[in-house]
């Protein structure tokens, strides 16, 4: 429940998760903590998830949404690359947890972002992050970056990475693997666990007549996220 929201819209408890985001969070579920900070909170039309249920089956009820534009899921409006935000200065050190996927890549200055996110965290605070790697442009309400494991710890230099915790999300699969290089759906000749026989072959002859074409068929493009936890230690 949100506490003296500058802003607030909330005119029903839905966020916009997809099924990995929701079993990134249960497989850790041990390491979230109310209050929690939810980054990126706004529901659009195609979401299908309600974030607030899921968190609250996990016994989590104290929840604040964040998000640049007002809406469906949305407690307080404001950019989270600006520092001087009465928001960000009012809740400094306060987060136990702090939930951010899929949104600093449509952020003007992830670094920025980044820095006040920490801000917001309290001591031993954790966050669960993800964010796209391989994705079709899209504009959400913008579209400006793409992320790597190593950019995430690049981005929260002062955070501490569990590296057996990272995972690869295939976002069309709705599958978390183990974090491994190359990425699986990029492997160019192996048909891969979770791939039918029939999306194999399209991958393959995807490759060989559009690759190095102008032709562009961007359904056919793997979408891969990067999901990691990390947690504040001074």
């Amino acid at each position: 429940m949100a506490r003296n929201a500058i802003y607030y819209y909330r005119k029903i408890d839905k966020f916009m998760p997809s099924l990995n985001q929701i079993e990134f969070i249960k497989g850790n579920r041990t390491k979230l903590k109310e209050p929690v900070l939810i980054i990126g909170s706004k529901e659009y039309d195609f979401d299908t998830h309600n974030f607030v249920d899921e968190l609250n089956k996990l016994g989590i009820n104290d929840t604040i949404g964040i998000d640049i534009q007002g809406g469906p899921g949305v407690d307080v409006v404001l950019n989270i690359c600006d520092s001087k935000n009465q928001f960000i200065m009012k809740y400094c050190n306060y987060f136990n947890s702090v939930i951010c996927m899929q949104t600093l890549y449509s952020v003007e200055n992830p670094f920025k972002a980044a820095e006040n996110i920490y801000l917001m965290m309290n001591k031993s605070s954790v966050l669960f992050f993800s964010d796209v790697f391989v994705h079709k442009i899209h504009r959400i309400p913008t579209d400006y970056w793409r992320f790597s494991y190593d950019a995430h710890k690049q981005l929260f230099k002062k955070l501490k990475f569990d590296d057996i915790k990272t995972k690869i999300g295939l976002t069309r699969q709705n599958v978390l693997l183990d974090m491994t290089y190359p990425f699986p759906e990029l492997s160019k000749y192996k048909k891969q666990h979770n791939e039918s026989s029939i999306e194999f072959i399209i991958r393959k002859l995807f490759r060989r007549i559009f690759f190095h074409s102008m032709i562009n068929l961007p359904r056919l493009f793997p979408e891969i996220s990067i999901f990691s936890i990390s947690t504040k230690v001074d």
